[in-house]
């Protein structure tokens, strides 16, 4: 692997709207967020070979927006990305092959802002405007990007599918 997306599900329905949190589906919005994000990754050169995706609802149609500008993309569905640890997201990664080139962990926070934090800070030769915008939580539909050096981790971008 030599670079990670970390991507946080889209906007969801309500909490409560759904029986459950897992099941809680995207809302019209966050369906066309998720579309607006896979035309951003491919404009940008940056989507994935391999998603490994949390199991709720919300991520896996998060997934399937993207998907569409990734048709050639692998998926797995992975239950420890649901409300998963920076540890546990790392831990998934073993799934990748060696041949997958961008790798792309879809998940929910906390876990995916205490990762990319910690990349961060593990890193160097960081996007500066990434690094400040990330200071201030990791939002809906982010995908922040990271190439893996032999340096440490370097977030190159970070996409936001409401175009801000």
């Amino acid at each position: 692997m030599q670079r990670l997306l970390l991507i946080r599900h889209t906007k969801t329905a309500a909490f409560g709207s759904t029986p459950g949190d897992h099941a809680r589906p995207l809302t019209a919005r966050g369906q066309a967020m998720a579309h607006t994000l896979g035309q951003m990754l491919a404009q940008a050169g940056w989507l994935p070979d391999h998603a490994i995706v949390s199991t709720a609802l919300r991520a896996r149609q998060t997934w399937d927006g993207i998907a569409q500008s990734a048709p050639g993309a692998r998926a797995v569905f992975d239950k420890s990305l649901y409300l998963g640890t920076p540890a546990a997201l790392l831990d998934a990664l073993g799934t990748c092959g060696k041949a997958d080139r961008t790798v792309a962990l879809i998940g929910h926070n906390p876990g995916m802002a205490h990762l990319a934090q910690r990349l961060v800070e593990d890193g160097i030769d960081h996007d500066g405007k990434a690094v400040r915008a990330l200071g201030g939580g990791f939002k809906t539909g982010w995908a922040a990007a990271f190439d893996i050096r032999d340096t440490g981790p370097a977030l190159a971008a970070l996409f936001d599918p409401r175009g801000l």
